[in-house]
């Protein structure tokens, strides 16, 4: 008789365009699912894999809430990790089932939260609802529910499977609205791909893992789980730079809307114009940071390219994002804010790198 590895994994179910959250179509007819329709679906999946990789699964499917996540809010963040939390020990591995348009938002959001954990925690979606012609949810969900249980590498932290890429929580990015690959690991290689076989990208998994226990010994119970869920988000504007931009913008967010931070995509590789220095000047006196990033869509902020990314660099005016997507940085300046972070802190941490989200290198020019 054969001997069966036993997985207990649950699914937990956000809603967006899986789920048949798209505007109405007059080509196709609109399609809403529920939990039942998935867990119809992953029964036969789960009968092919325990015959071929002698894996029992038992999986569970909880909704947790519905909605576009165009919709999605720090507050569902917390949501979704308090869940986890709550669950954690009943549980071998998690499968989120959650909209692709903020998908890079809630990957890193539950990678910096969740900084220990000892489980995998699998993001995927769709591009086209369950029910509908040409739907690739069952693909998805599918692919999920194989890494999340596989077993020839070790696989936890926070993950998405989408397509056929295999990509660690902070490098998500999407690239289109159209494609069936339309996500790709942000600046940097994914952890793998996926189709009839998985290829893993062994060194870049060893990374992942890495960041796993640098801070806190991995949690094998929720007890030793190190968990910090909240994201300060409100606090934050983030403002595109173009020739002309008005120096003043920045001193009335800080007095008329409470801003506390900013993220700044200004040209080149984080470098603004001149006449925007003054402003600069203004935020550093106050010790409200600002994150420089660059408008090019594989470009490096590093202040070490051109003259006025080199002034703000000799006078400590802001804070590079080096190769940080605007997802990560965007939730991990939140997470530091709702931290109560100083200052100083947030200029440290910003470019410390936690989960795989940032690669600091000095240019030789």
């Amino acid at each position: 008789m054969a001997t069966y590895t036993q997985k207990r994994i649950l699914v937990l179910f956000t809603g967006g365009t899986v789920a048949g959250n798209v505007a109405k179509s007059a080509v196709t007819q609109n399609t809403k699912s529920d939990p039942n329709s998935f867990m119809s679906i992953l029964d036969s999946s789960i009968d092919i894999i325990k015959k071929n990789w002698n894996v029992e699964i038992n999986a569970s499917i909880a909704e947790i809430f519905n909605i576009d996540s165009s919709n999605m809010q720090p507050e569902n963040w917390t949501v979704i990790i308090e869940y986890i939390q709550k669950v954690y020990d009943d549980f071998d591995a998690f499968v989120v089932l959650h909209g692709t348009n903020t998908m890079g938002y809630t990957a890193s959001a539950l990678s910096f939260a969740l900084e220990n954990i000892n489980k995998p925690v699998i993001i995927t979606g769709a591009q086209v609802p369950l029910g509908y012609l040409g739907t690739d949810a069952v693909t998805n969900l599918v692919n999920s529910l194989r890494l999340a249980v596989w077993a020839y590498h070790e696989i936890k932290g926070v993950i998405a499977v989408f397509g056929s890429k295999i990509i660690t929580g902070t490098r998500v990015k999407k690239g289109t609205d159209f494609d069936y690959d339309p996500f790709s690991s942000f600046q940097t290689g994914s952890l793998g791909q996926i189709g009839r076989f998985m290829r893993i990208n062994e060194p870049a998994l060893r990374k992942h893992l890495a960041y796993l226990s640098k801070y806190k010994p991995l949690a094998i119970q929720s007890r030793i789980l190190s968990v910090k869920e909240k994201f300060d988000t409100k606090s934050i504007a983030s403002l595109t730079e173009f020739p002309g931009m008005s120096q003043d913008i920045f001193e009335s967010l800080v007095k008329n809307n409470n801003i506390k931070a900013f993220i700044f995509r200004a040209f080149g590789a984080g470098d603004p114009s001149a006449h925007l220095f003054p402003a600069f000047e203004y935020l550093k006196e106050n010790r409200i940071p600002i994150i420089v990033t660059t408008q090019a869509p594989s470009g490096v902020s590093s202040f070490q390219v051109n003259e006025t990314g080199q002034y703000l660099k000799n006078n400590d005016l802001a804070i590079p994002a080096f190769d940080m997507s605007i997802e990560s940085m965007t939730v991990k300046l939140g997470w530091l804010l709702a931290q109560k972070c100083t200052y100083e802190e947030i200029k440290i941490k910003m470019i410390e790198d936690f989960h795989g989200e940032i690669i600091i290198e000095n240019e030789l020019i």
